[in-house]
């Protein structure tokens, strides 16, 4: 099967052969991807964990339609994630891995042609280049032609989010170009535009974006044929990686909210831990494990110490970046944290909306908790409970809820604001939407208002 994103470079497509990832070269791309092994360079970049694992084989033939100089397989990633999924570090060491990653390869003759954030993926919290047909040659003198490419698809939606305080992923979701650099020029109005950065890289090329617009054929053919010395390019790449180093983020975040109120769960989080510690043991598979609504993450690292991969999964950007330092910090390799709103996940988009995958088409979790998640669901956005427990059931085919009572606290802290009937959320009405999908394994109340359910879908 050829892989339906793949398209973009013709020289260098992606196809599967059972579970394996492969992809056919073209002769000039095999020509450039033999002397990038030769030069030690590729064994470089996959050591220092900036490149997926890859290697050349000459026991496939690609199917039609897929170029066949050469043949390189991948190690066979276990989870794809698109950039509007991630927390600004997460996006931040992405593009330092990419501006990494082109900085060895000056020195050895070669540049990434590509810049596209879409290259990259999350192998628990490390960045991995996904694109080994990027490469190219590079000589005395040259042009970074994914420079525009870089600025778009990293420095812009850092940069709206460090000093426009405004969160990137909605504007990626969808997007396949990142965010075009006049857009944000315009959303940088005043002193934003004092930043670090912004002059060069925003109202510059702005500017250069709009005369070049306006240029003649023959006279843009002559600008795109400049060219730097190697050294210069690399100079101005450091420049680059100290910017981007620099940047931190100034949007709001709601789990700091969130956290105020904890004190009321308090009491009942270890025998909350202690039930999913349980109910993951007695798991049927322990392939891919969901905390859903994750938070700051200390069900998603109970998960992980069961489970081959955990995802952790929140719609707050803010407590995914927590959850992403503390996995870096711990080392962890199984556990990648996202920005996934369970309620509306990211759909298929790009080219005839088959490019990128839905989120549900790439993540088939055998197992999932969701833990002060339904009360938010049914009483804080009005969501029916039987459609909620339907969800959880098509999600994943084992899971543990938490059911919070109305009369809990929180439940009516969140509930307070409502101005319309609430639908029926009872205990019973849950169990009995349960057992009508499935079977009810293990329960146990863990305080006065909170009980937690392990479920088998049937």
């Amino acid at each position: 099967m050829i892989e339906s994103g793949s398209f973009r470079d013709p020289a260098s497509r992606v196809f599967y052969e059972d579970d394996r990832v492969l992809r056919g070269l073209a002769p000039d791309a095999a020509a450039i991807d033999t002397a990038v092994r030769q030069s030690g360079l590729m064994k470089h970049l996959i050591d220092r964990g900036w490149f997926v694992d890859n290697w050349r084989v000459d026991d496939v033939t690609p199917p039609a339609g897929v170029p066949d100089a050469a043949v390189v397989e991948s190690e066979r990633l276990p989870l794809i994630n698109y950039p509007a999924e991630w927390s600004f570090s997460m996006l931040r060491d992405a593009a330092l891995a990419t501006l990494d990653a082109n900085l060895a390869a000056i020195p050895k003759g070669f540049i990434l042609k590509d810049a596209s954030a879409f290259n990259v993926v999350f192998v628990g919290p490390k960045p991995t280049i996904i694109d080994i047909g990027s490469i190219d040659h590079f000589g005395e003198k040259g042009i970074w032609t994914a420079y525009g490419q870089f600025c778009d698809h990293f420095l812009a939606p850092l940069m709206l989010e460090a000093y426009g305080g405004v969160p990137f992923q909605r504007m990626l979701l969808g997007a396949t170009d990142g965010v075009p650099i006049g857009d944000l020029n315009r959303m940088l109005r005043g002193r934003s535009g004092v930043h670090k950065g912004v002059m060069t890289h925003v109202r510059l090329r702005s500017l250069l974006e709009r005369r070049a617009a306006g240029m003649k054929t023959e006279s843009r053919r002559s600008v795109g044929k400049v060219a730097l010395p190697a050294a210069s390019i690399a100079a101005n790449m450091r420049k680059m990686r100290d910017l981007v180093t620099s940047l931190e983020s100034a949007a709001s975040s709601t789990w700091a909210d969130y956290e105020d109120a904890l004190p009321y769960e308090l009491d009942s989080t270890q025998a909350k831990a202690d039930f999913v510690k349980d109910a993951a043991a007695a798991a049927l598979s322990f392939d891919l494990a969901v905390d859903v609504g994750a938070n700051a993450g200390l069900f998603t690292q109970i998960l992980g110490e069961q489970f081959d991969q955990v995802i952790g999964i929140d719609n707050d950007a803010g407590a995914v970046d927590a959850l992403y330092a503390t996995a870096a910090k711990a080392g962890s390799k199984n556990l990648t944290p996202l920005v996934v709103d369970i309620t509306n996940p990211p759909a298929s988009f790009g080219w005839r909306g088959m490019e990128r995958a839905a989120f549900t088409d790439r993540v088939k979790p055998s197992f999932a908790t969701w833990l002060a998640v339904v009360h938010h669901l049914c009483l804080g956005l009005g969501l029916p409970l039987e459609q909620v427990t339907q969800l959880i059931y098509e999600f994943s085919p084992e899971s543990v809820v938490e059911f919070v009572a109305t009369t809990d606290p929180m439940a009516q802290r969140i509930s307070a604001s409502r101005t319309t009937e609430l639908a029926p959320y009872t205990r019973d009405e849950f169990e009995r939407f349960a057992q009508a999908g499935g079977s009810i394994v293990t329960r146990a109340e863990v305080s006065d208002s909170r009980t937690m359910y392990h479920l088998r879908r049937s």
